[in-house]
């Protein structure tokens, strides 16, 4: 039984209790967060027998396997190191820390202790995901050629000021990286998962006026819109966007992959048995779409319990993370040039 530790009790922490309680192989034995009474309000509605204040007493105390990090960015990258130090595997939340550099820390870290690591993009969690990336890769759309990818939100649009958990997200100050390290991260995780790596990137990013600049410590300083051009190592060119102000849309996450013999179309918020869609052979002439029956999938918790128990990393890796990091920090140096292009990792 793999014992595995909660560090940060926030609203995502409850997917990971839920999903790892339902994974099999695997217990949640303790959790942690710094706000008095709330990692012990969490382990009692999760069933989970102990909590603490303290992240560090938690990994001293309790005899663990692993930790899942839930926090907010910038906590990452210590609570990570302080998990890798005492040879726990660690899966933590997107995007992997607040800095290339804290990043490349977590993945040296992580790869020279010999364990295994995930990050939490859920978004490959849908089985329509897994069964694009595996169409893209088996060549059947033939050499990818134009992209088109977007993830959208609408709840700047809506009454979001006298909600914490969303004011954070606004403050640079409180570690956040805007709408690009929230949600954009989420579409460059997805769309190189299916679509491969990007070679370079061109970015705008956007503040837009919110009718106020602060509301008590929340100082808003952080981008609310992200629209990028990218050219993929394959040669292929797409856009990319998302943003918080999309009036309409709750959580909108779509991509599509058009190749030199077939297209796919990729949109999460439709039903489950219409969310994929492609257009191939005889169906091209015809501009005809049929929907792919895709088979269940494991979500990222229990692929990660999986790679625990081989011994064999999983999908998503902190070596993965450090590229989408990479991706991020590239769209933020365009924005700072006025769209020019970067290379990630440059």
């Amino acid at each position: 039984m793999i014992r595995i530790g909660i560090i940060g009790t926030g609203g995502m922490a409850r997917q990971h209790a839920r999903n790892f309680n339902a994974a099999g192989g695997c217990c949640v034995a303790a959790c942690a967060d710094i706000v008095p009474g709330k990692a012990k309000a969490f382990a009692e509605t999760h069933g989970i027998p102990a909590s603490y204040e303290d992240y560090g007493e938690m990994l001293a105390r309790e005899k663990l396997d692993a930790v899942s990090i839930v926090t907010i960015d910038s906590v990452h990258a210590p609570a990570a190191l302080a998990a890798i130090g005492r040879g726990l595997h660690v899966m933590c939340e997107k995007p992997l820390a607040d800095s290339v550099a804290n990043a490349r820390k977590m993945a040296r870290a992580a790869k020279s202790a010999g364990i295994i690591t995930a990050v939490n993009f859920s978004w490959r969690n849908p089985p329509a995901s897994q069964k694009a990336a595996q169409i893209a890769s088996s060549g059947a759309l033939g050499e990818l050629r134009h992209i088109e990818g977007h993830y959208l939100q609408c709840w700047l649009t809506q009454d979001w000021q006298t909600s914490p958990p969303l004011l954070w997200r606004l403050s640079s100050r409180h570690g956040s990286m805007g709408v690009l390290g929230d949600i954009g991260v989420h579409i460059l995780d997805l769309v190189t998962f299916i679509a491969g790596d990007i070679s370079e990137l061109a970015c705008e990013l956007t503040i837009f006026d919110k009718g106020v600049k602060r509301i008590g410590k929340y100082v808003f300083d952080v981008n609310d819109s992200m629209l990028t051009i990218a050219r993929f190592k394959n040669g292929a060119r797409g856009t990319l966007n998302a943003t918080r102000w999309a009036k309409g849309c709750g959580n909108s996450v779509a991509l599509r992959v058009h190749g030199t013999r077939g297209a796919l179309d990729l949109d999460l918020e439709r039903p489950p048995e219409e969310q994929l869609k492609v257009s191939l052979g005889k169906g091209l002439n015809a501009l005809k779409w049929s929907a792919v029956k895709c088979p269940p999938a494991p979500n990222q918790q229990a692929r990660f319990v999986r790679a625990i128990t081989t011994g064999k990393q999983g999908q998503t890796s902190f070596e993965g993370g450090l590229k989408i990091q990479e991706y991020l920090e590239a769209c933020c140096k365009s924005a700072r040039r006025n769209g020019a292009w970067v290379k990630p990792g440059r």
